[in-house]
């Protein structure tokens, strides 16, 4: 199978931008977005449970969506990862994956909300579905758990599926092949978190110097814009600031050294707003 998810100028409001992308076998997807931005509507339709406003999106292969729908209050914990056919020593290597093996013997109404969600996990990590969608649940760890289900994920991944994620973490979303960014119910960014963090800010230059008068006599008034591209950085300065660039970065006179900060993800992600 050469994809699980199409999607064709699909847009979550009658007009605005549109989003075209194909999600292959082994290949996962972030959702980000600031709250009403239409994170989890989006997930319904790539489930199949709503239409979108513009476009289509096909899915190719079972979908299972992490969810609390189904999960009766008295079913036990360990009795959700047996019950789709997985067995003893899989089981128990799930649940101590997600931080479940000590509440094992607990009914689903006694979990604690941590725990609740890392339940919401087990179904679609157990189901061998092609496409598994994760609304929040990952956000809603903690950082053991959170780790035993990446790497649960991974394994997935490995074996063929793909998984679509929304979430607020920027550790998560590093890990992901792709992210889409929503705001106001349009999208504001889809590719990859590489090219994402090139739509961020300018890196931030920061100099160390013993005189610091004779190092701003030689800049100011001086703006630099440093930007990452496949092949490293670029620098940009304005008209007539070139040559201050250049002596700035070779060190010139009492400069001991120069740091470029790049922006962080969470700096880019905010910066589309």
């Amino acid at each position: 199978m050469s994809e699980i998810l199409g999607l064709e100028h699909l847009s979550l409001s009658p007009s605005g931008p549109t989003l075209t992308m194909t999600l292959a076998p082994g290949q996962s997807l972030g959702v980000v977005g600031p709250a009403a931005a239409g994170k989890s509507r989006l997930l319904r339709i790539l489930a199949g449970e709503e239409r979108p406003a513009q476009g289509a999106a096909h899915a190719h292969g079972r979908v299972a969506v992490a969810s609390a729908d189904g999960l009766s209050r008295r079913a036990k914990v360990q009795s959700l990862a047996r019950r789709s056919g997985t067995g003893a020593q899989d089981a128990t290597d799930l649940l101590s994956a997600l931080g479940l093996w000590d509440a094992r013997g607990l009914s689903i109404g006694e979990l604690t909300p941590t725990q609740l969600a890392a339940c919401e996990l087990i179904e679609p990590l157990v189901s061998g579905a092609a496409l598994l969608i994760i609304d929040g649940q990952l956000d809603l760890l903690d950082p053991w758990a959170l780790r035993g289900a990446i790497g649960v994920l991974r394994d997935r991944l490995g074996a063929g599926a793909a998984v679509v994620v929304a979430t607020h973490r920027p550790d998560v979303i590093e890990s992901l092949d792709a992210v889409v960014v929503l705001r106001d119910q349009q999208v504001r960014f889809a590719g990859t978190v590489a090219d994402l963090k090139r739509q961020g800010p300018p890196h931030e230059l920061r100099i160390a110097t013993d005189d610091q008068a004779a190092v701003r006599a030689l800049v100011a008034p001086f703006t630099v814009s440093v930007r990452a591209t496949d092949d490293g950085l670029r620098m940009e300065a304005r008209e007539g600031q070139e040559l201050a660039a250049r002596l700035l970065l070779e060190g010139y006179g009492d400069v001991n050294f120069v740091i470029v900060r790049p922006p962080t993800l969470e700096e880019a992600i905010l910066s589309l707003s």
